[in-house]
């Protein structure tokens, strides 16, 4: 490496750290006065000087204005440097107040205009694009996760910054993290680290007053996207029309969640059976049972479902059935292409690849029989009740 890489690769540090400079400064300076003064009280003979460090020390404590400590300059030109020191001390202390604050009001307006990057955060719950409920989405995502707070969710979206501010006026939603900018750019979905995220969720913007096909030909493109950057990490994708969910599935979305078909069949359920919607409701928005998916431990894998379902039984769940391929498409589909590869038979290989493209993620199989044999990446379906209501 050449002497001008260097001198650039130096120059890329320290404008990257807004802290490295004044901490360098400050740092040559101490070496800088703590030298002299060692130089001046060391030929002088002050037996407070015997080392470069009683100088540093010194130093330090002069241009801190702290007062301890008993080295004391006693040779007249030590005396006055350290009143030099003591007058230079001052106004670096206040240079230094300054220069944090000013990097503490920066980093801060940085934040509120979603102009932040978050390439260190991880395991943390990235949500595209804005819904006019993001508040009660938000709210009920915190309120029923145990393990996400405010502080591990990023908004990527072209929201103002004000309407940003309003969410974290609530509490709950104080430390949201919000990235601005178009969410299916490349750019700003690494702005977000997507790379490390436990989970996308793509919403069906209406930040715009646009058409559906517009909406989620976005959803569409932002999927694609974040494949294209992380094919493992796992997307959950809001969908308007049911017309476009077999381009979500060509761009290996993990989760499609077709909102309006939901609703839909919601209401065709209400009007066929009584008290549908109630019976939804209830198990969706949990006030005393909430329906979810729970690990399935490994020691059950491979073993008939009535084994798990006896152990299930003694801690008051009750299990609906199994959601099996419960994993991102692309490890699914990576380690069941492994498996289909080992068999010499030409016939059954081939059989085995067309079984590994029809594959699809997140299947739910409700009441299997006694002798199924869970699989590999399979997760229960099951009931919870809540308040400890028996």
């Amino acid at each position: 490496m050449d002497s001008k890489n260097i001198i650039k690769k130096i120059h890329s540090i320290f404008k990257r750290s807004s802290f490295l400079f004044p901490l360098l400064m400050v740092t040559v300076i101490i070496w800088i006065f703590g030298f002299v003064l060692f130089f001046l009280e060391n030929s002088y003979g002050n037996p407070a000087f015997t080392s470069l460090f009683d100088g540093i020390w010194a130093a330090i404590i002069t241009l801190s204005s702290t007062g301890y400590g008993l080295k004391v300059a006693e040779s007249f030109p030590g005396r006055i440097f350290t009143f030099v020191i003591i007058f230079f001390g001052i106004g670096l202390v206040s240079y230094l107040s300054g220069v944090f604050a000013s990097l503490f009001v920066d980093r801060n307006s940085k934040a509120r205009r979603g102009l932040m990057d978050f390439p260190k955060l991880k395991n943390h719950l990235v949500i595209c694009g804005w819904s006019k409920r993001m508040k009660e989405i938000l709210s009920y995502v915190i309120e029923e996760s145990t393990d996400i707070s405010s502080n591990d969710i990023i908004l990527l979206n072209n929201a103002d910054p004000e309407q940003i501010e309003l969410l974290r006026e609530t509490k709950l939603l104080e430390d949201i993290k919000f990235v601005r900018g178009d969410f299916f750019a490349p750019t700003h979905l690494l702005r977000a680290n997507i790379k490390d995220a436990r989970k996308v969720i793509v919403l069906a913007d209406t930040l715009m007053n646009t058409s559906f096909s517009e909406i989620d030909s976005k959803t569409i493109m932002t999927v694609m996207t974040i494949k294209s950057i992380s094919r493992d990490t796992y997307v959950c994708a809001e969908l308007l029309d049911k017309k476009y969910e077999g381009n979500l599935k060509q761009a290996s979305c993990d989760e499609i969640l077709l909102s309006r078909e939901m609703a839909k069949n919601i209401i065709a359920n209400a009007t066929m059976s009584q008290g549908m919607s109630h019976i939804l409701n209830e198990l969706l928005s949990g006030t005393e049972s909430i329906l979810k998916t729970m690990e399935i431990p490994g020691k059950f894998i491979g073993r008939e479902y009535v084994e798990f379902l006896k152990d299930v039984g003694k801690t008051g769940l009750v299990v609906l059935g199994i959601l099996e391929n419960a994993v991102p498409v692309n490890i699914m589909k990576m380690e069941a292409l492994r498996e289909a590869q080992k068999t010499t038979d030409i016939s059954r290989l081939v059989q085995n690849l067309q079984d590994v493209k029809g594959m699809s993620v997140n299947n739910p199989y409700f009441a299997p029989s006694k002798d199924y044999i869970i699989k590999n990446y399979s997760m229960a379906i099951v009931l919870e009740r809540l308040n400890g209501n028996e």
